[in-house]
């Protein structure tokens, strides 16, 4: 059956290529929303769909009104599962081997700027929160580092190395990457570790105890969640009483704009950020490019005139 092949592959994305069950959960919806839409015309076998049924089902998302970049999401979600099929040899021939699509839209990350991340660090340093401690190691070490909030949930004792201030990340395909980070994040992380862990872990049954060596715990002493994250750095700003909006992502991507701000090369921060390809790393000189000719329009005298004269 055509659903005993999509759980197959589902398993292989959870299990051998570690993705994060928020990325598999995405998978599924893809693949059953495309299911769906084949069944709807008679029961088909998997090999049997071809490049036809794969340009009506491309049709059909657009009928739907959807963002471009969604559409584009879920034909990478079905190129995917095809090259999938055909390495298993479930398929002799990929359906999606001729099929483009050009997302429009250019999409710029929004980030914050490094007064609002200071900002942000000053009210989580004196937060009334529970578990501020752990709350301001969170946020620190997430700016310090980049990295995504699947892998910061997911961080044992043995990735920090504090006499070299590094950390081992282990991100999308279980690929391992070494990210630095500074003293901030440090003085952060240890303050956390001595205190509010060590409480937090009590609180967690006998083997959850016995096997955590999770970093970062929830109040129930079990490895903490990305929805628990969100929430943590939401009442972060609410209690900041600025108005921002904030997600872990934005974190991330503030991380990669400041760095690039402050001169670092593109290759090491695509590097830090555990991108496959440049590409992915390279939205973010579309913002430093208009923040340095921001810059320049502010500082340069002949910039500066030819402003005025249009004004």
């Amino acid at each position: 059956m055509v659903q005993d092949k999509i759980d197959n592959f589902l398993n292989y994305l959870l299990n051998e290529r570690r993705y994060s069950k928020h990325t598999v959960v995405a998978y599924q919806r893809d693949l059953k929303q495309f299911w769906l839409f084949i069944k709807s015309s008679g029961e088909v076998d998997l090999d049997q769909i071809s490049y036809q049924d794969l340009r009506l089902y491309l049709a059909y998302l657009n009928e739907l009104s959807l963002n471009p970049k969604t559409i584009a999401r879920k034909l990478s979600s079905l190129r995917s599962f095809f090259n999938y099929s055909l390495r298993r040899h479930w398929i002799d021939q990929d359906p999606m081997e001729l099929i483009t699509f050009k997302a429009k839209e250019t999409y710029l990350p929004s980030f914050f700027y490094e007064n609002e991340i200071e900002s942000l660090i000053d009210v989580a340093k004196t937060s009334h929160l529970d578990y501020s401690k752990r709350n301001l190691a969170i946020l620190e070490l997430m700016y310090a580092t980049g990295i995504r909030v699947s892998e910061c949930c997911q961080i044992r004792l043995d990735q920090l190395d504090f006499s070299l201030q590094i950390i081992r990340v282990f991100g999308k395909g279980n690929k391992e990457r070494i990210v630095p980070f500074g003293d901030p994040a440090m003085q952060a992380l240890k303050d956390y570790i001595e205190t509010e862990r060590k409480n937090l872990l009590s609180k967690g049954s006998m083997q959850d105890q016995k096997n955590s060596d999770i970093l970062f715990l929830s109040k129930k002493g079990k490895a903490i969640t990305p929805d628990q994250i969100r929430h943590i750095l939401q009442k972060i700003v609410e209690e900041s009483q600025l108005n921002l909006k904030i997600n872990p992502h934005k974190l991330r991507h503030s991380y990669a704009t400041h760095l690039l701000n402050r001169g670092a090369d593109l290759r090491s921060v695509q590097e830090l950020l555990g991108h496959e390809n440049l590409s992915s790393t390279q939205i973010y000189t579309h913002i430093t490019g208009d923040k340095m000719r921001s810059e320049y329009l502010k500082a340069h005298p002949r910039a500066r005139r030819k402003k005025q004269e249009e004004e």
